[in-house]
């Protein structure tokens, strides 16, 4: 990912708390070349220094042969906001947008036996922990049909795009136009860019 200076993010705490926050990913591979993309959630688990993403994929979905020796790529997306070029008290310019990502790269492998329920059960636990219980035949048969895997991963790469290029002045123009907006993901920007201003 093209990463200036002034955008790059790279604190680990962030950055996990970002891919927790926005865990409905997008895992690209690419084998002979060509890109193939799932979109899916994601747990994050740390064991020792290293980061896991670990979900499912249907069974029928062949991206999980895709996986061995070539890296992955899983792609999370947080909130973005179109900025119009007259918000900016100085001229001229041009509209752009803002927005924030991480990149995960790492290997992935299939993994198999108690671990495929404790995964699947992983993510009910975090997105429907009221799910009603299953009968041990229907919970087979679900089970069955879908494949376990994990990325190892071994490089994140982060952007976070919010008027950082700008002066005080447009980035307080942005973030007021921002805030003002009936659209939650704007204000959602808005906030980032208040929280980025201490870093400045």
């Amino acid at each position: 990912m093209y990463i200036p200076a002034q955008f790059r993010a790279s604190d680990p705490e962030e950055l996990r708390h970002f891919m927790e926050t926005h865990s409905f990913a997008t895992l690209v591979t690419a084998p002979d070349g060509v890109p193939f993309a799932t979109h899916l959630p994601l747990l994050m688990q740390q064991d020792a220094d290293t980061l896991y993403l670990r979900s499912h994929l249907a069974r029928a979905n062949p991206q999980w042969q895709h996986f061995g020796e070539p890296e992955v790529l899983v792609i999370f997306q947080g909130p973005h906001a179109l900025v119009h070029s007259n918000w900016y008290a100085a001229g001229p310019n041009v509209p752009t947008w803002n927005y924030t990502a991480v990149h995960a790269y790492g290997q992935a492998r299939v993994v198999e036996g108690e671990e495929t329920r404790a995964i699947a059960y992983g993510l009910v636990q975090r997105h429907t922990p009221d799910m009603h219980a299953l009968s041990a035949d229907y919970e087979r048969r679900m089970l069955a049909g879908v494949v376990t895997f994990e990325v190892r991963v071994t490089r994140l790469e982060a952007k976070f795009k919010l008027s950082q290029n700008k002066s005080e002045q447009d980035r307080a123009g942005v973030r007021a136009h921002l805030q003002a907006s009936s659209d939650a993901q704007e204000r959602a920007v808005a906030d980032l860019m208040r929280a980025q201003e201490g870093k400045l």
